[in-house]
C-alpha cells in the first residue's frame, strides 16, 4: 500500500496571502497600539488639571476670599492690584474664563509657556497674580507645574531676565525671521507628556490659554473648574485632542462647542 507524504512546502500563493494580512493587520493594530499609548499620556495630563483644580477649590474652602491673596513679583500700586482683582473677578463669570498663562505650541519646536500674549484670550489676564507666593503659586506648585511661576514672573522683568533661563526653567533662542530672535521658555520638568500638548495640531505657532471659571457662575464662590482653550475660545469650546481628550475639567461639556 503506498503511503501519502502529508509534508510539502507552502507555495508563493500561500506566502502572498500571509503577508498581504499580515500587512493588512498590522495597518490596522500598529495605529491603535501607538494611539493606546498616546491616549494614556492625555489622561495623565488631564489629571494634572483636575489637580490644579482641586488645589485651588481646597484654598477655597479654606478660605473664601484665597484667590485674591498672592505675592506680586513686581512692586504693585493700589490701581494695578484693583485692576486685577477686577479681571479675576470678570473672567471667573465670563464665556472665556481668567487667564493664569498662556502654552504656545509649535510641531517642530519645543513647548513655550508665558504669561500672556496678545492673540491669546488677554481680556481677562491674571498671571500676575501668580508672583512668588499665594493660592496660584501654591496650587500650580502642588500639581505639578513646576517652572510656569518662575517662567512668568521672569518674563514680567524683560528679556534680560529670562532669556538665559533659570533654576527651574529653559530659555531656548528661535529666529522666525532673520534678525528677530525670540526665546521659547519651558520647564525643566516636562510639564506635559502628550503629543497634543507639546507639539500641537500644526506646524506653526498655535496659542492656547489655561484658563479658570466658576463651575456654575450663578452660584460663584465655591469652586472653579480649569480648561485649556484656543484664541478666543470659550469655556465649552476646550482644546481636544486629535484622540478625543477635552482638557477641561468641566468633562463633555467643555467641548460640546468646539470648533471642528
Amino acid at each position: 500500500m503506498k503511503t501519502v507524504n502529508s509534508k510539502r512546502g507552502i507555495t508563493l500563493m500561500e506566502l502572498m496571502v500571509v503577508l498581504a494580512i499580515m500587512s493588512i493587520l498590522s495597518t490596522v493594530a500598529m495605529p491603535k497600539m501607538f494611539g493606546a499609548g498616546e491616549k494614556a499620556r492625555e489622561k495623565i495630563d488631564l489629571m494634572k488639571l483636575y489637580d490644579l483644580r482641586n488645589s485651588i477649590n481646597l484654598a477655597l474652602i479654606e478660605d473664601s476670599d484665597a484667590m485674591s491673596h498672592y505675592d506680586p513679583t513686581q512692586k504693585q500700586s493700589a490701581d494695578k492690584k484693583k485692576e486685577l482683582l477686577r479681571r479675576l473677578n470678570a473672567g471667573l463669570s465670563s464665556k472665556q474664563g481668567a487667564t493664569l498663562f498662556v502654552i504656545e505650541l509649535h510641531g517642530k519646536l519645543s513647548i513655550n509657556v508665558q504669561g500672556s500674549h496678545n492673540s491669546a484670550n488677554n481680556n481677562n489676564n491674571i498671571s500676575e497674580m501668580i508672583g512668588e507666593d499665594g493660592t496660584f503659586y501654591t496650587a500650580l506648585k502642588e500639581a505639578n507645574f513646576d517652572g510656569v511661576a518662575d517662567i512668568i514672573a521672569d518674563r514680567l522683568k524683560g528679556v534680560g531676565n529670562y532669556k538665559n533661563g533659570g533654576d527651574t526653567y529653559t530659555s531656548i533662542p528661535w529666529q522666525k525671521t532673520p534678525g528677530e530672535t525670540y526665546y521659547r521658555t519651558a520647564p525643566k520638568r516636562t510639564l506635559f507628556q502628550s503629543k497634543a500638548l507639546n507639539a500641537g495640531k500644526v506646524n506653526d505657532n498655535t496659542r492656547y490659554t489655561l484658563s479658570i471659571r466658576w463651575s456654575d457662575v450663578d452660584n460663584p464662590g465655591y469652586s472653579v473648574e480649569v480648561f485649556i482653550i484656543p484664541h478666543q475660545g470659550e469655556w465649552n469650546s476646550a482644546y481636544m485632542s486629535d484622540y478625543g481628550t477635552c482638557f477641561s475639567t468641566y468633562g463633555r461639556k467643555g467641548c460640546a462647542k468646539r470648533k471642528k
